[in-house]
């Protein structure tokens, strides 16, 4: 599975091939879809977005996702829902029967090497900075170490220092 869609360059691309290819290519959400068609045309991948972020280039996109529930899209990946940047921005969240979880957050949430602490981009915030704030507060209901965003830092701690600094992020955005 492809995470959002980079450019399509032929290093990239025969990179991908000797891993096997991509069945499926996650779109976190509407902006960070970049040669998605040219990927889906050379690897015949199913690609996956939220019906609310569907526009005129990916209309054809060939898994559309519905609803504000968490979708288990195999038994080690779920797919939740985070309006708020835009208004079918999701994330997705890694299970691994051994080894540690990973958040998959598109433009939803990062580190911030400034603040020292995770960030949530309100000036390209979309959709709704309140939609956003909400959607944060779903993440506390999951556990994982990982946080890889399409923007911005990665961050990794354990699951309860995790959660901690999403909690000091939501208290950022609520005075923000």
């Amino acid at each position: 599975m492809l995470v959002d869609s980079p450019r399509f360059t032929p290093p990239l691309v025969k990179q991908l091939e000797g891993m096997g290819g991509i069945q499926y290519m996650y779109l976190t959400h509407r902006d960070d879809v970049a040669d998605h068609a040219k990927f889906q045309a050379h690897f015949g991948c199913d690609r996956i977005l939220h019906q609310d972020d569907i526009t005129a280039d990916t209309a054809d996109i060939e898994r559309v996702l519905e609803g504000v529930d968490a979708i288990a899209f195999t038994p080690d990946l779920l797919i939740i829902p985070v309006p708020g940047h835009s208004k079918g921005h999701t994330v997705l969240l890694h299970t691994p029967p051994n080894g540690e979880r990973v958040l998959f957050t598109g433009d939803h949430l990062a580190w911030s090497e400034r603040l020292q602490q995770l960030y949530a981009f309100r000036r390209y915030c979309w959709h709704s900075w309140t939609e956003q704030i909400q959607s944060m507060k779903i993440l506390l209901n999951y556990e994982f170490e990982w946080i890889l965003p399409g923007h911005g830092r990665r961050y990794h701690g354990d699951a309860i220092t995790v959660q901690e600094q999403i909690k000091t992020c939501i208290e950022w955005m609520d005075t923000n």
